[in-house]
């Protein structure tokens, strides 16, 4: 009875801060339901006069949301993919095999992370523009191909595999790819899952690099597009709305279908070499 009593603030905390965090997306799908002239001034109510589709049927019919969603399917799929076989990699090169130099170079990895993406957007930029790549999907998709939070994430992931796995593999006559692909990864679920969650949120979600590098409306990736909604003098706050519920729909449920998996891999490799 006392445990129950003393685990009573706890849930109660959790309540509220579930109701902080969950009020702006309940807020952006009524907003959305909403038509314009009920969201000028000081109108807008968390509970609508009226329900109407109309800002869904117009972003749907009067702009290219279609072009906008496969683009960032495309270049979202493509980074995540390219993060899991290129992070993958490096982590178990750093993890599993001896060399000189290799804590520096895990050290100038993690010193990496230090650095904010806004700094490196300028010369970034120019190297796009000498390989002719503006307007491309390969200024989309080629620069963050690994990252150094996927290779640290996994490395700590792989440090706490036992070394004994490798020796048998080796005995067998396996090599390291072979030792990689059949036994490490297999235990690897969770860590794999967790660096694909968060490379696909950032991707998705990103703002900054796309709206730099595209300057063709059908090469935009959805937060470029939805940009479009909002303006100085007319901001469509419906249709903005609207378009952001359709475009968070899909990081909801990947986070939902991979919950396990990353809580998991993010606590995996909470341990001490």
């Amino acid at each position: 009875m006392k445990s129950r009593a003393s685990a009573l603030p706890r849930a109660l905390w959790l309540v509220l801060i579930s109701l902080f965090a969950g009020l702006p997306v309940v807020w952006m799908a009524v907003t959305s339901l909403q038509p314009m002239e009920d969201l000028l001034g000081t109108s807008a109510r968390l509970v609508p006069r009226s329900v109407s589709l109309d800002a869904y049927q117009e972003v749907l019919t009067r702009f290219p949301f279609w072009q906008w969603f496969a683009n960032s399917v495309v270049v979202a799929g493509a980074v995540v993919l390219g993060n899991l076989v290129f992070d993958t990699l490096a982590a178990y090169g750093l993890s599993r095999i001896r060399f000189r130099g290799r804590q520096a170079v895990l050290t100038l990895i993690l010193a990496t992370l230090m650095i904010p993406t806004q700094v490196i957007l300028v010369p970034l930029y120019l190297m796009m523009r000498d390989l002719g790549w503006i307007d491309s999907y390969w200024a989309l998709i080629i620069p963050f191909l690994a990252s150094p939070t996927g290779i640290f994430l996994l490395r700590q992931h792989f440090v706490t595999l036992p070394l004994q796995l490798d020796e048998a593999a080796a005995i067998d006559g396996a090599g390291r790819l072979r030792t990689l692909w059949s036994i490490l990864l297999p235990s690897s679920w969770a860590a794999l899952g967790t660096v694909a969650v968060l490379k696909f949120m950032w991707t998705w979600g990103e703002f900054a690099w796309p709206s730099l590098i595209t300057n063709n409306e059908l090469l935009r990736t959805l937060p470029v597009g939805l940009a479009r909604f909002q303006n100085q003098f007319a901001p469509r706050w419906d249709l903005l709305m609207a378009g952001s519920v359709m475009a968070a729909i899909p990081v909801v449920l990947g986070f939902v279908f991979l919950q396990r998996f990353f809580v998991r891999g993010l606590t995996g490799g909470a341990v001490k070499e």
